[in-house]
């Protein structure tokens, strides 16, 4: 008979002997792990994150969304110290959610986050994980990080419906429509259709998102799918935006049309953009499959483009 190991728990203290120096760095470095379960893709943008007089301990973004993720992280049952702090560095620092990461959370602190989500907006709302460190037999230990609370996504989902104006119906079908044909090509993660004219999928660089939106440049209704850069800092996005364009040759050859470069120097971001040849409007039901397979064959050749040349400036 094949031998089967005993699962047993380890002291989070045991892997992380101290949670500043240890598990902050380590979550920092391990934001998929994260993500996975909040059901995001993190990117990690800063630690000690000042907060007035303050910091916190960690700062997420959001890339599909760009929405800031606050972490407050503890290795003892939550307090209401940390609760506290938790809820000024989420709105010190304009968060959409707040993560209270602990190994045990008392009953009143879980209430207290759900009492929060309750009266929440949709694209905002709290989150309790609770940490724990596992290991087989003398294996190396495993991290898990489990949801113990979360905003109670059905009745946001139905609170959105009955609130949406026929537009917004309009774009959360068309993008209910589109994500299945888009996931039929590996690598752009799950997704949540938005109810907005737009939708953001990660680069897999941090201050570089691929946006299909409806848009209206200059007046003309249209689709388009582009090259979205922010790292939060202006100047980093001109830099980035400048190194991109040095390989404007090699880009558009891979992409095999022109694209449109915009610097946008009056504003932080800057965008390189690809877009459908024709006008069109969300309202136009009947072609929702043709900007539904240009919209798939146009992210498919933004990202191959790309890339490349990402990958090179990450080296």
């Amino acid at each position: 008979m094949r031998a089967i190991g005993t699962l047993s728990a380890l002291k989070v203290r045991e892997v992380w002997p101290d949670e500043a120096k240890d598990f902050t760095p380590w979550l920092a470095e391990n934001a998929g792990l994260l993500g996975e379960a909040l059901g995001m893709d993190l990117v990690h943008r800063e630690t000690e994150a000042n907060v007035g007089r303050y910091s916190a301990d960690l700062l997420f973004v959001e890339e599909s969304t760009q929405h800031l993720v606050v972490v407050e992280n503890m290795f003892a049952p939550t307090d209401h110290d940390h609760l506290g702090k938790l809820i000024t560095y989420a709105a010190g620092l304009g968060a959409a959610y707040a993560v209270l990461v602990a190994p045990e959370f008392r009953e009143e602190h879980r209430s207290a986050l759900n009492w929060l989500n309750s009266i929440s907006g949709e694209d905002h709302g709290f989150f309790g994980v609770v940490v724990e460190a596992w290991r087989i037999g003398d294996s190396l230990p495993a991290p898990r990080l489990r949801v113990e609370v979360k905003p109670d996504s059905w009745s946001r989902t139905v609170k959105a419906v009955t609130t949406e104006s026929s537009t917004q119906v309009l774009y959360r079908r068309f993008w209910s429509e589109f994500l299945p044909r888009l996931a039929e090509h590996p690598g752009w993660g799950r997704r949540t259709p938005s109810r907005d004219n737009w939708m953001g999928f990660r680069s897999g660089r941090s201050g570089l998102t691929y946006v299909a939106s409806f848009c209206r440049p200059d007046g003309r209704y249209g689709l388009r799918v582009e090259a979205y850069i922010d790292t939060g800092d202006a100047e980093t996005t001109k830099g980035l935006f400048d190194e991109l364009h040095r390989a404007k040759a090699r880009v558009e050859e891979a992409v095999g049309e022109s694209l449109v470069w915009e610097r946008l120097d009056d504003k932080r971001a800057s965008r390189i953009s690809l877009y459908f040849p024709e006008t069109i409007r969300v309202g136009e039901e009947e072609r929702w499959p043709e900007a539904r397979d240009w919209l798939v064959d146009a992210m498919g050749k933004m990202r191959d483009a790309f890339a490349p040349e990402i990958d090179s400036l990450a080296g």
